[in-house]
């Protein structure tokens, strides 16, 4: 998982082990105080999110009206993300930047949190200041997410096991057809569809041939 910038957005690109899978949130950074993300529900290949990044790079440096801007920028690597939290400002987004594997269950790999990176989403220029605002923040860092704090991507820690084991005496042919039809939506949905929500990142839509969206 990578978190990339630009002055007006984050686009968080989560990827299977393999890398042969990828999907992007668009994370909206001129926001001072609310939470705006937009699920990009395409399922991208590792070709399609190069060249998915590379035009958002292309798009940021050219656009009119950002004047120095210098594109797309890689802010940080993680493996994972423990969500957002909000105190007297804008949002911050949590992740995992580190981790330790500690177990197996089942074939599914346990792991526990070592490091975190906690990220202020609103840009600069409309970032609303509160006076308390260090000190909530100040708190929220005493809950230490390294000490006791473990997750799993194929596992789910909040059943019990015997809750789990449970899970495998469903029907094989239910699970099949529910990844099937999951697979089939995704995978019929169009191009230009996926791309509609970098629309305003500078990038060509269906019928428009210029790299930065207007010719």
């Amino acid at each position: 998982m990578v978190l990339y910038e630009t002055r007006a957005r984050y686009f968080l690109v989560g990827s299977n082990q393999a890398q042969t899978k990828h999907r992007v949130l668009k994370i909206d950074r001129t926001e001072p105080k609310d939470l705006v993300i937009i699920d990009d529900k395409h399922v991208y290949n590792q070709q399609e999110v190069r060249e998915l990044l590379g035009r958002l790079d292309l798009g940021n440096r050219t656009k009119i009206g950002q004047k120095g801007s210098s594109g797309l920028s890689r802010a940080v690597s993680a493996f994972g993300m423990v969500g957002f939290v909000r105190f007297l400002e804008g949002y911050y987004i949590v992740l995992i930047t580190k981790r330790r594997k500690m177990a197996d269950i089942g074939g599914h790999s346990i792991y526990k949190i070592e490091d975190t990176s906690m990220i202020y989403i609103p840009n600069d220029s409309v970032r609303v200041t509160h006076p308390d605002e260090a000190r909530y923040v100040r708190i929220f860092q005493n809950v230490d997410l390294s000490s006791n704090f473990y997750f799993s991507y194929s596992y789910d820690l909040s059943h019990s096991l015997q809750y789990n084991l449970t899970l495998l005496q469903r029907p094989y042919e239910l699970w099949l057809s529910a990844a099937s039809s999951a697979e089939e939506e995704v995978h019929t949905r169009s191009k230009q569809d996926s791309f509609d929500i970098f629309e305003d990142e500078g990038l060509p839509t269906q019928g428009d041939t210029c790299g930065t969206g207007s010719c």
